[in-house]
């Protein structure tokens, strides 16, 4: 009796654990992208000296390990309007005002790393340049800080 009370007792904690873990998952990947969003703009501004006032970015859905997660980001990070946006409409957008910026942001986020490509485009869908950013995870703080930020510029 006491090892079906015990096989109850691990199904039970393990199912328990599996959910919370899906979220506690949805909640760091939000974190993350939302730190990696703010870090993108402040160095996109210095280098490019301007400022975005909306930026669009890809909430890509095509099944592949680099769509854009199902996860909540803030209407505004770092002073700047944010819109998820489908890549029909980005094209229907773009079309329309050839300024807009749109982005395609695929990130991978480990226990001790973080690593996240933004990839712009303006001027009716044209590729303008990629950044790379980089973090590693620091043990004592308990958060992920940024290591690297890498620009390509066009030639692509």
């Amino acid at each position: 009796m006491f090892r079906l009370f015990l096989f109850n007792l691990i199904i039970t904690l393990s199912a328990c654990a599996q959910g919370n873990k899906s979220s506690t998952n949805k909640l760091v990947l939000s974190k993350m992208y939302t730190q990696a969003i703010g870090d993108f703009i402040k160095v996109a501004n210095k280098k490019n000296t301007t400022v975005f006032d909306t930026i669009f970015i890809a909430n890509r859905k095509l099944n592949q390990p680099d769509d854009f997660p199902d996860i909540e980001l803030p209407s505004q990070i770092e002073n700047t309007q944010i819109v998820l946006i489908t890549p029909d409409l980005a094209k229907i957008s773009q079309n329309e005002r050839k300024s807009r910026i749109y982005i395609n942001v695929m990130g991978w986020v480990y226990q001790v790393k973080a690593e996240f490509i933004f990839v712009v485009f303006s001027n009716g869908f044209d590729h303008q340049y990629d950044y790379n950013i980089d973090y590693k995870y620091n043990i004592k703080s308990k958060n992920f800080e940024l290591e690297n930020v890498l620009f390509n510029g066009p030639p692509f």
